[in-house]
């Protein structure tokens, strides 16, 4: 088991169309007691002559291993041309945990990426789980990057949406020339039944805008247990997608 300490206050700002913010204050230790991590490769085919249009961007990203991931240099830039256009291949790490502090659970997902993504639009990060809990918390978002200029920041400034069998958030990457980049997102449960609970499962999910998109289009999506992130069909083109990382846990609760 490992044990972890949050140290989280949560002050959400919201009106309308405006975002959350959250901010750091409150002590919680948490034990965690699932994870899972998944490495990620993927690669976009570009047309040259019709590279404007998203219906000519081809998206396949594969599970590869950590040895894979490894190999690759940081922020290395893996660009091919060939007669069909542009192959550009990207490197990801997704983990997910279960963590809890003897009365309630926590999901958690980080993302971090081993390239910088080329596009800089609206990207969707997201927890599924089982029909036995529900979110008891806000959820709790950051971004944290460092700029090729100098200086890192970590921004909160994000849109949550919770449902049914999940909750996710909608945020907009930075469009600073960086070198690093890591998104997370934690929220906790508790139980939505009187029932004893004895099987826990977390589906962490990302979906990367490929091409620019709306802050209205880019919240056009549900998360769900087992599938994860479920873009609206007219929102399927602007993203890429990975498998979820899934992080299960037993017992009596």
């Amino acid at each position: 088991m490992i044990k972890l300490k949050f140290c989280l206050m949560t002050f959400v700002l919201s009106f309308l169309m405006l975002p959350y913010y959250t901010f750091a204050n409150e002590c919680d230790e948490f034990e965690i007691v699932s994870e899972n991590t998944k490495y990620y490769k993927t690669i976009s085919i570009i047309n040259n002559n019709l590279y404007l249009l998203k219906s000519n961007i081809k998206y396949n990203s594969f599970e590869i291993t950590e040895e894979e991931y490894n190999r690759i240099e940081n922020n290395s830039t893996i660009v091919l041309s060939n007669y069909s256009g542009i192959t550009e291949t990207t490197y990801k790490k997704m983990t997910t945990t279960i963590s809890t502090n003897g009365n309630y659970y926590r999901y958690k997902i980080v993302l971090n990426w081993k390239n910088m993504p080329a596009t800089g639009s609206y990207d969707i990060i997201g927890i599924g789980f089982l029909g036995s809990v529900k979110v008891r918390s806000s959820l709790n978002f950051t971004q944290e990057y460092c700029r090729n200029s100098g200086g890192c920041i970590t921004s909160t400034t994000n849109y949550p949406q919770t449902f049914n069998y999940g909750a996710g958030t909608t945020f907009k990457l930075p469009t600073d020339s960086i070198y690093s980049l890591k998104q997370t997102l934690y929220f906790d449960v508790e139980k939505n039944t009187s029932s004893t609970v004895v099987l826990q499962e977390a589906y962490g999910d990302y979906s990367h805008a490929t091409s620019n998109i709306s802050l209205a289009n880019a919240k056009k999506y549900s998360v769900v247990s087992n599938v994860g992130i479920s873009l609206n069909s007219s929102v399927t083109s602007y993203y890429d997608s990975i498998n979820v990382s899934e992080a299960g846990w037993e017992g009596v609760w």
